[in-house]
């Protein structure tokens, strides 16, 4: 999806939860909202970086080792119109709700928004760089986690339960969990493949997706 599309998306997405949500809206729900705009803003600046090459494009969303991953995030993403809908007028189970934890997730949501803030704005500065000279990337964050993206995408994906303490927000957030780490096992074959041996002895000391 093109930065432009994305950010039309994105404006879209947000009317219709701010629909879905009013009159219940409280700082949870708008805190949640304000992250995962300014998430959807920073990807479409990325995109839009990498936008005169389409060649690092793609190898830099992974299009071809995983070409099922856009219409999953897409589903994931509508999927959570469902949750704000059971959080602000169906509480399947009230109990779920309890203030603390959902501060403690608006908290994990804000950690993984900084956590990816840096990962992309070290990726915009070093990944093309690196696919041109053939090297893996070990700097920056990489040089702790083998997968820094899909490490901050799932901290915002896991304070789904704690902000909104519904059903649906606890499927969601099982639902990312295996397709972030299927998508990290395909990453992993892909760059076993291509590094062999540096690969390997990067994996034995930078931790990756259980």
């Amino acid at each position: 999806m093109s930065s432009r599309r994305l950010l039309v998306f994105v404006l879209i997405f947000d009317a219709v939860a701010l629909l879905i949500l009013y009159p219940h809206l409280d700082a949870f729900c708008c805190g949640y909202l304000i992250l995962s705009t300014g998430l959807a803003f920073l990807q479409a600046y990325v995109s839009a970086r990498f936008s005169d090459s389409t060649e690092i494009q793609r190898l830099f969303y992974s299009k071809d080792i995983d070409p099922a991953w856009d219409k999953w995030v897409a589903l994931l993403g509508l999927a959570e119109l469902g949750i704000f809908f059971e959080y602000a007028h169906w509480r399947l189970a009230p109990r779920l709700v309890n203030p603390g934890a959902q501060g403690l997730g608006l908290l994990l949501c804000l950690a993984g928004t900084l956590w990816l803030l840096w990962v992309d704005s070290y990726l915009v500065n070093n990944f093309p760089s690196h696919y041109r000279g053939g090297k893996l990337m070990m700097g920056g964050p990489y040089r702790y986690v083998r997968h820094p993206r899909y490490v901050g995408l799932l901290a915002t994906r896991l304070a789904l339960p704690l902000l909104f303490g519904s059903v649906i927000s606890c499927i969601v957030a099982i639902a990312w969990i295996f397709l972030i780490r299927r998508r990290a096992r395909l990453e992993e074959r892909y760059l076993r493949s291509k590094f062999g041996a540096v690969y390997l002895q990067y994996a034995s000391h930078a931790v990756g997706i259980p």
